[in-house]
């Protein structure tokens, strides 16, 4: 390992640089492997129970080893996305609390090295990751987890007792949108309903109605708005109706295996919903969340590398069992409050964009403080 050798100006000589470069490598290396080693580890783990969790529906289906690792297949990404945060809090300590404890960081430091240069590399790298992440959570889960759902319906589902979903979202015939804010299969009651129209009509139209009735193809429609567009997209004309009678042209099975719940958009479908469902007064606030935490998700891993440095750093020395633990129970801490905002943010309590990224903003700030007290 090469020192850095300081010139008589304070500066840092050529020869430092190539000890920098030496020196950032090493640590990237032992992050990268660790977090590698923790995102397999932890997917098998979450696979495991996966399988356990809807073992119960395979026995009863008798479903083929063909249909299981298809069901494993499509969620995978859905649980890599769960696992990265922790992935990324478990490769910080690992491999800088090993330097720590080794006692390598503070021969680093001793030997002229700043704190926020060695982890300056570190950081960029997860950023980049957090980066990737973004792009993986917005394109890939959400077509992995339509496919999933699919899936589920067409096999572990099929002839199951009551099946009910809720915040429905569809494309139907003649240029026809669908939100339903919940569907009774058994029953073929629909909830909270809202139909855009534009299906060769001047102007869209909208129907509003708090409840419905299926029959085939036929929507009975009860307590509901007809609202009619002008060109600017206000509404111009506003007449009520205590029941309507709506053919929607399939039946609703065709709708179900063809709709998406929120966890299915991407951030782009989100937005188009929230905009199409304000117009009609309905609450968009699932949209909403669900749209801020397709990035604070994410980036949930600089979040916790920040929180991860400072730790990695001060509790090795009392032991790396010590220092697992706490990592185990910060990702608990971590999942549960984003769970609860989640929640908070979906009933209306806190707003959608704080639901998302107030968790993130607390363990950034609480790891900075740390962070500080390290460089200090």
């Amino acid at each position: 390992m090469k020192k850095v050798r300081l010139s008589r100006h304070g500066g840092v000589s050529v020869k430092g640089f190539t000890g920098m470069r030496i020196i950032h490598r090493y640590l990237l290396g032992e992050y990268l492997l660790q977090f590698l080693f923790c995102t397999a580890g932890f997917l098998v783990l979450l696979v495991g129970n996966f399988l356990f969790e809807i073992s119960d529906f395979l026995v009863d289906k008798r479903a083929s080893l063909t249909v299981i690792c298809l069901l494993v297949y499509y969620q995978i990404p859905y649980l890599l996305m769960d696992v990265f945060p922790a992935a990324v809090l478990f490769g910080v300590f690992l491999s800088l609390g090993r330097l720590a404890q080794d006692r390598e960081v503070d021969a680093l430091r001793t030997a002229g090295w700043s704190y926020p240069a060695l982890i300056a590399p570190l950081l960029g790298v997860t950023f980049f990751l957090c980066i990737g992440a973004f792009y993986f959570n917005d394109r890939v889960v959400p077509a992995a987890n339509f496919r999933y759902e699919k899936e589920i319906r067409k096999i572990v589902y099929k002839d199951f007792i009551p099946f009910i979903q809720e915040n429905v979202v569809f494309k139907g015939p003649d240029g026809r949108f669908f939100y339903l804010r919940r569907v009774n299969e058994q029953d073929q009651r629909v909830e909270g309903v809202l139909i855009y129209q534009n299906d060769g009509w001047r102007f869209p139209r909208l129907i509003t109605a708090e409840q419905g009735q299926i029959e085939e193809q036929y929507w009975h429609l009860r307590e509901g708005s007809y609202y009619e567009l002008d060109e600017q997209g206000s509404i111009a004309t506003v007449a009520t109706f205590q029941e309507l009678v709506e053919d929607v042209g399939e039946d609703l099975s065709f709708f179900l295996g063809q709709s998406k719940g929120v966890d299915e958009m991407s951030r782009a479908e989100l937005k188009q919903n929230m905009v199409l469902f304000a117009k009609s007064g309905l609450s968009i606030a699932s949209f909403a969340v669900n749209y801020h935490l397709k990035v604070a998700l994410p980036f949930a891993g600089l979040i916790l590398a920040f929180l991860g440095l400072p730790f990695a750093t001060l509790i090795p020395k009392k032991g790396r069992a010590v220092g697992l633990a706490i990592s185990l129970l910060l990702i608990m801490v971590y999942f549960f409050t984003t769970v609860l905002f989640r929640e908070l943010g979906v009933s209306g309590l806190v707003a959608p964009f704080w639901a998302a990224w107030l968790p993130n903003l607390f363990f950034l700030l609480f790891g900075l403080v740390l962070l500080f007290s390290v460089v200090k």
